[in-house]
């Protein structure tokens, strides 16, 4: 079978030299049936080197008969009449050749196809019509006779199939060569598509974090234009207003290396306002309940101070979980659970609707889930979605509270 698949693909890469192999098999068993019937079948009125010489013409052509079919087969065929009516004692492999030029024409040919296939058909059909009707008939009495008229019905019947098939073959080739480019299409879409789905997440993760950046600079100018009232008359208040400023500087770093260090370089100017956080949480749920969508919430640990892009990114991890179990589980219910750690914050969302998937986790996509990844990995967490068996689809999200989880 491996030998198979070399020899067909070697085939297909190289159809000019397999095509010209084919004409060579044909013309030297059509030669050697020349040579048997050459002296049985005398007189003949050429000599033998033009039998040769028009046998070779007939049949040579066939190497170009994929990329010139309709010029082969006009050619072939009316070099096979000369050779009928020159009554040179070979007919079988020449016959052969011609009827594999009319498929190829079939298949292969042009806009022009079906009228060259048309024309060959009437002027074959219609010689061997006449011999075997005005001719071959006078000589032949009986059964003869009906074998005769069997072998042109069969002429008819074979170049008929040949036409057909040369047809459906073309139809074929074009369907799968239209399904080809069409897959081809849609896989530069679908990437297409998942990266504009990227691109637009890091657009509103890049707003989101304007707002909290502008937060800590506004703050930094108010308590560095305290600091300046009152530093001579009050040191302490000074000092305190100095420390607010060195708080939020750091804090705004920290959110311009997450955002630079990842966010595409385009900028964009829109419209901006204030982002919710995790303390909306309440309303967020009472929204989906009210939707019909059951929402239990869970808080495990000691609710800490979060950092106000951890906070923003956490509520709407949870918001589109939510939102995507309330679009595509049908009836179902869900549970949030929010756990806090010394140096973390985890997000689990679990429902119960939909169908569940065998044994492990499958991946799944949508821009949903790829602008939580995004999100996750914009904060150096760790993200993971996919259905579970016997639980529900699952999304599980850790944010680190401090810098990059190792």
């Amino acid at each position: 079978m491996k030998i198979l698949t070399l020899v067909t693909r070697a085939m297909n890469s190289h159809p000019t030299i397999t095509d010209g192999v084919v004409a060579l098999v044909f013309t030297g068993l059509a030669l050697l049936q020349l040579l048997v019937y050459w002296d049985l079948r005398q007189p003949v009125s050429v000599p033998l080197s033009v039998a040769v010489a028009l046998t070779l013409l007939i049949i040579l052509p066939l190497t170009w008969r994929r990329r010139f079919p309709l010029a082969v087969v006009l050619a072939m065929t009316a070099l096979l009449i000369l050779h009928r009516v020159l009554e040179i004692p070979e007919g079988s492999f020449t016959g052969n050749a011609v009827l594999l030029a009319f498929l190829s024409a079939a298949a292969f040919g042009g806009r022009w196809r079906n009228w060259v296939c048309g024309v060959a058909f009437v002027v074959l059909m219609g010689f061997n019509t006449y011999a075997t009707l005005i001719v071959d008939l006078s000589d032949f009495e009986g059964n003869q006779i009906l074998l005769r008229l069997l072998s042109l019905f069969w002429s008819y019947l074979i170049f008929g199939a040949a036409w057909w098939f040369g047809a459906v073959w073309r139809s074929r080739r074009e369907r799968e060569t239209e399904l080809n480019e069409r897959t081809v299409q849609l896989e530069h879409e679908r990437e297409e598509n998942a990266r504009r789905a990227v691109l637009d997440e890091r657009v509103r993760i890049a707003r989101e974090l304007h707002d909290v950046v502008a937060h800590h600079v506004s703050v930094m100018g108010i308590q560095a234009g305290a600091a300046r009232r009152v530093l001579e008359q009050q040191p302490g208040k000074a000092h305190e207003a100095l420390s607010l400023i060195e708080t939020s500087s750091r804090q705004a770093v920290a959110e311009l290396h997450r955002l630079l260090g990842f966010l595409r370089q385009e900028s964009q100017q829109d419209g901006l306002t204030p982002q919710p956080s995790l303390k909306q949480l309440n309303s967020l749920v009472a929204d989906m309940n009210e939707a019909g969508l059951p929402v239990d919430v869970k808080i495990e640990g000691e609710e800490l101070q979060l950092p106000p892009s951890i906070d923003l990114s956490a509520y709407r991890i949870v918001q589109e979980a939510l939102t995507n179990t309330l679009k595509h589980a049908g009836r179902a219910e869900a549970v949030v659970t929010i756990r806090y750690t010394d140096s973390t914050i985890e997000l689990e969302i679990i429902d119960n609707g939909g169908e569940l998937a065998p044994d492990k986790k499958q991946k799944v996509s949508g821009k949903g889930i790829i602008g939580m990844r995004e999100r996750v990995s914009l904060l150096g967490g760790e993200f993971e979605a996919g259905k579970v068996s016997g639980i529900g689809f699952t999304v599980r999200a850790k944010l680190p509270l401090k810098g990059r989880i190792s």
